[in-house]
């Protein structure tokens, strides 16, 4: 049930991606744009729906797997687009925003496989968990819009920077609206991917006993944050403008990276894939 609602979800993120691009190719269509904020809205709910009768199929473990991973940061992404636009009045991040949430969600809809445990240890269905998952995809989805408004940015100094004031540049907002907003995604990612470290560690010393073990995953997710923590201080000493957004698409560039590589380590290289079946030892 909770997968022919999802793909129902996924029926309102095209409406929401069409109507954006055509207001993106087509800027004066105000209409266009609070179309696309609606449909957008509403994707959102319709997959809030879908997610809540995966938790009732499945007790929340199809979140411990990749595809539910990806099914709730598409949702968290969408979330965090809706109101980066009602908080900043940028439109045409949608048109770059909406497209990879659909893009990202599409496998989920037909390339369904169990990659999750069929019973969670009594250690792990806790709120702690729950949070750290929660926080760990918000934190990821930031960045992921970050970077995509780097991309914008970079467009927009190209068209600055050649003199051309055509098309695209009537279309993206200015070079300093995109470089805070970079910079503030960045910032807020940085914060809420740091409770995401915090209480994997702390679910890490609940379920197995020790709260750093060299784990990959674990190895990752500290490179991670070290990187965006530097790059919040880099800002602090005066990093903006191209730089910075050059440095947000690579950071980004290795969350995607680690991602894939600890996807298709083989399996029991870490204890992070799913299998729970050793919280009691």
């Amino acid at each position: 049930m909770s997968l022919q609602v999802l793909r129902f979800a996924a029926l309102f993120y095209a409406g929401a991606v069409t109507a954006y691009v055509l207001y993106f190719a087509r800027p004066r269509h105000l209409g266009l744009a609070t179309a696309g904020q609606w449909l957008l809205a509403i994707a959102f709910l319709v997959q809030a729906a879908a997610i809540g009768l995966g938790c009732k199929e499945y007790g929340g473990a199809e979140f411990f797997g990749l595809r539910g991973g990806l099914v709730v940061m598409t949702w968290l992404a969408a979330g965090a687009s809706l109101v980066v636009q009602r908080l900043y009045r940028i439109p045409a991040v949608g048109a770059f925003v909406t497209p990879l949430i659909l893009v990202v969600l599409l496998p989920t809809l037909f390339l369904v496989k169990k990659d999750f445990p069929s019973v969670l240890p009594p250690e792990v269905l806790r709120p702690m968990v729950t949070i750290h998952i929660v926080t760990a995809l918000l934190g990821v989805a930031l960045f992921a819009i970050a970077a995509l408004v780097a991309v914008m940015y970079l467009l927009q100094e190209r068209e600055v920077k050649g003199k051309r004031f055509g098309a695209l540049f009537s279309r993206l907002p200015s070079l300093a609206a995109l470089d805070q907003l970079n910079q503030r995604l960045v910032r807020f990612g940085f914060v809420v991917y740091t409770v995401a470290l915090l209480t994997g560690s702390g679910m890490a010393k609940v379920v197995w006993k020790s709260a750093w073990q060299w784990d990959p995953q674990q190895v990752s997710s500290l490179v991670i944050w070290i990187l965006y923590a530097v790059m919040v201080q880099l800002r602090h000493t005066g990093w903006h403008g191209r730089r910075f957004a050059l440095l947000t698409i690579a950071a980004f560039g290795l969350v995607v990276g680690s991602m894939v590589t600890l996807n298709v380590l083989p399996d029991g290289t870490t204890r992070h894939g799913g299998d729970y079946s050793g919280a009691r030892k």
